[in-house]
């Protein structure tokens, strides 16, 4: 069996990529998925997360309703020009699809007691304010997971929504600031490292082709040239294709050292202006840093091995080597 993982995301395409990615890979298995607003709206997101599960016949999977908006009190800005109002890019799932139970964010109690004597992992790939909840809620739970990866922030790198930003930090630092400060030192898997995971259009191709599943088949060339597509919008170089920033960061959890994180000081920047949902990381080779809570931060991934570990579990072939 593989690592026992309670799955955060808002479910726009790449975090959709990341479900499909868990639900081929033996190294991991998911135990719950906890939806939220982000790229698209929680009802949206619940919906999408119900048919992905049916199409991978994984239906005793729980997945559990989480936040609706940020701890800021914002209205969410969602990104359909990305990920489309389902977060599946032009598909709109029908309603027979979106058949089944969603459970309450209680159910997390019910599932730490099943799960009682294994060791749980939290990937969060989209905002942090159901993460947030569920640590002011249950402390006592918190203590029992054995590592939180995080995709999000930005460090010694450009922002996505604004010049320092990243968009699930951006879109509720308050929850991500929360985060950071209570509990063990996490897993950061940020921008820096995740802008650079493209899946090129090729290997897309050869995805669609192989992958024995034939629904997700069928859906995944279409979501993958919407996302691509806006990424091509918004470039001024050539792209090879999209990144799979999600994958990248569910990844990570058992990817051991193809992925290198360096242990920093970390703060989130919570005062309204042009810095507001930044990360500071203090990577400075110095003996007194910065005051703020250590963590782990990716700055360095083996590409070819994570984009091959992706391209084989989703076809259940060897991809070609170039």
């Amino acid at each position: 069996m593989g690592k026992k993982v309670l799955f955060f995301a808002d479910f726009g395409i790449d975090d959709v990529l990341a479900l499909v990615y868990a639900f081929f890979e033996e190294e991991i298995d998911i135990v719950a998925v906890v939806t939220g607003y982000g790229n698209i709206p929680r009802e949206n997101a619940k919906r999408n997360a119900l048919f992905i599960r049916s199409l991978a016949n994984a239906e005793h999977i729980p997945i559990i309703e989480g936040a609706s908006k940020p701890y800021t009190g914002k209205v969410p800005d969602y990104v359909p020009e990305i990920h489309g109002d389902y977060g599946l890019g032009p598909f709109i799932p029908s309603e027979a699809s979106q058949q089944g139970r969603i459970e309450d964010f209680h159910y997390v109690r019910t599932l730490f007691h099943q799960y009682e004597e294994d060791d749980i992992y939290v990937v969060n790939v989209g905002r942090l304010s159901s993460l947030a909840t569920f640590f002011v809620l249950y402390p006592e739970y918190r203590e029992r997971i054995k590592d939180v990866y995080i995709m999000g922030g930005a460090f010694l790198s450009p922002g996505n929504v604004t010049p320092v930003a990243e968009a699930n930090i951006h879109g509720d630092p308050y929850a991500a600031h929360f985060i950071l400060t209570v509990g063990k030192p996490m897993f950061i898997v940020p921008l820096n490292v995740t802008q650079y995971a493209y899946l090129p259009n090729e290997t897309a191709e050869y995805i669609k082709q192989y992958c024995p599943n034939p629904i997700i088949k069928q859906l995944f060339k279409p979501m993958f040239d919407y996302y691509f597509n806006f990424y091509k919008s918004k470039s001024t170089e050539p792209l090879p294709g999209p990144p799979l920033h999600d994958v990248l960061a569910l990844w990570s959890i058992i990817a051991g050292r193809s992925v290198t994180f360096n242990k920093a000081p970390v703060k989130v920047v919570t005062q309204e202006g042009e810095a507001f949902g930044q990360t500071i990381g203090d990577f400075r080779q110095v003996k007194d840093k910065a005051d703020y809570p250590a963590h782990y931060v990716a700055i360095g991934v083996d590409y070819p091995t994570f984009l091959n570990r992706f391209v084989t579990q989703l076809t259940r072939r060897t991809p070609p080597t170039r």
